[in-house]
């Protein structure tokens, strides 16, 4: 068994029993055929990358079924021989959350396993329309602050129909990372401070977006939203991993074992990242990419790595030495300048390639 494999293994076995509270295969449908919508996830509780999964999932289940008249947020225990979580094909690997609602495809979640994304992902995904039209004022106030970044199309309805089809197209190729809003009231836009036609990227906490002025196509808008919504450091998802990777610059690996410690160390290390942007900084969740501590060297937590494409090398952050943002920049200067050996693997003739990297 690979060491990574192994301390994902331990960790698990130092978690708390089990605390989930499952529905039965039959419950379920109950609640699917009433025609509310809701967030079910499929786990097999004895699995590491399942028990990872239990604390944000249960938060985020008590926030908002509490605040509910209908549970929204399930999970099913798929180790049961009457699961029937066979039957699902959208189920693959464990855990899988999946949006079911009735007469509507399957969505599958593909974010951050971590509460407040997936009640993010809920609500996008349940609004209707999926672009909030009509803001006014007060509307618009609220729904910059009802997802971690909005995206708004400030637009002369009378003129830039065309734009609003545009924009939509482009909404609904992101509506599972954030969401999307209109605004064609020329009083509300005049009051921003915006000039028809304008897309504004609004993050969480942030006062001032970032203005897209001007008329777009979908390319356009497509590269504009993708470039914008990224982040000195970012925390990997399948959806913008590959994004991330493919500029083909030197990438820091940054690994926590939970959702907690991947934030804090995405706090610690932003400003370095900030002043390092010729890296490309993510960090990991460990469970959702099982196989990246192993194929960088590291077997502890917290971990840090560096991928330089050019020579394909790796380069390993010294195991138990104090982990401060000070320290991590001398390495990565050391790093830079190649006065550290690179990392290659124990077994002779293993591949230090990265294709899912």
């Amino acid at each position: 068994m690979r060491a990574g494999s192994v301390l994902l293994l331990l960790l698990w076995g130092t978690r708390v029993v089990s605390a989930w509270e499952h529905v039965s295969s039959g419950e379920l449908k109950r609640v699917v055929e009433i025609g509310k919508p809701v967030l079910v996830a499929f786990v097999k509780p004895e699995e590491p990358a399942s028990a990872a999964l239990e604390e944000e999932w249960l938060s985020a289940a008590a926030s908002i079924n509490n605040n509910s008249q209908q549970q929204q947020l399930l999970s099913i225990d798929c180790s049961l021989p009457d699961s029937d979580c066979a039957a699902q094909q959208h189920i693959k690997p464990y855990p899988s959350i999946l949006l079911l609602q009735l007469n509507k495809p399957v969505a599958t979640y593909r974010g951050l396993r971590r509460g407040d994304s997936f009640l993010n992902f809920f609500a996008r995904r349940t609004r209707t329309p999926f672009v909030v039209e009509g803001l006014d004022t007060a509307a618009l106030a609220a729904f910059k602050g009802a997802d971690e970044m909005v995206f708004v199309a400030y637009l002369d309805l009378d003129t830039d129909r065309e734009l609003a089809g545009v924009f939509e197209d482009v909404a609904r190729g992101y509506r599972d990372e954030f969401s999307f809003g209109m605004v064609g009231d020329a009083e509300v836009t005049r009051k921003m401070g915006v000039s028809t036609p304008a897309v504004v990227c609004y993050r969480l906490g942030e006062v001032d977006g970032v203005k897209l002025e001007g008329r777009f196509g979908v390319g356009g808008l497509g590269r504009w939203v993708e470039a914008v919504s990224r982040d000195a450091i970012e925390e990997s998802t399948v959806l913008n991993w590959g994004r991330n990777m493919e500029d083909g610059w030197p990438i820091v690996y940054v690994f926590g074992s939970t959702a907690s410690e991947r934030q804090k160390l995405r706090k610690n290390l932003y400003t370095l990242a900030q002043s390092h942007d010729s890296f490309t900084w993510v960090v990991v969740d460990p469970f959702q990419f099982p196989n990246w501590m192993d194929r960088l060297g590291r077997d502890i937590f917290p971990a840090v790595a560096a991928y330089r494409p050019s020579g394909d090398r790796v380069y390993s952050y010294p195991k138990r030495q104090a982990f401060t943002s000070d320290l991590v920049e001398q390495w990565l200067l050391e790093v830079q300048e190649d006065h550290i050996k690179h990392w290659t693997p124990p077994v002779k003739g293993e591949s230090t390639s990265h294709d899912e990297l």
